[in-house]
């Protein structure tokens, strides 16, 4: 690999990875609840997917539109 990126509850907008050659790997930890705080990817103008990180590996293609599902963040702690 080539980077590592460590945040504490994250909150991005939807964005494109630039630099990116291929895919990366998400991992997320925390108390937030299940379901929400995975890593959503737009797959085309109408799909969007969303890839569950918590307390597992998601195999992510930063080329394509992505960012981080809502997750109480005032709440609860997220870690990728």
């Amino acid at each position: 690999f080539t980077g590592l990126a460590i945040t504490k509850n994250f909150v991005g907008s939807p964005h494109i990875d630039t630099t990116n050659i291929g895919p990366f790997y998400g991992l997320s930890l925390g108390n937030f609840k299940d379901g929400t705080g995975g890593v959503r990817v737009e797959l085309d103008a109408m799909t969007v997917c969303e890839v569950n990180t918590k307390n597992r590996l998601g195999k992510i293609d930063g080329r394509f539109v992505h960012f981080v599902a809502p997750y109480d963040v005032d709440e609860t702690t997220r870690y990728s």
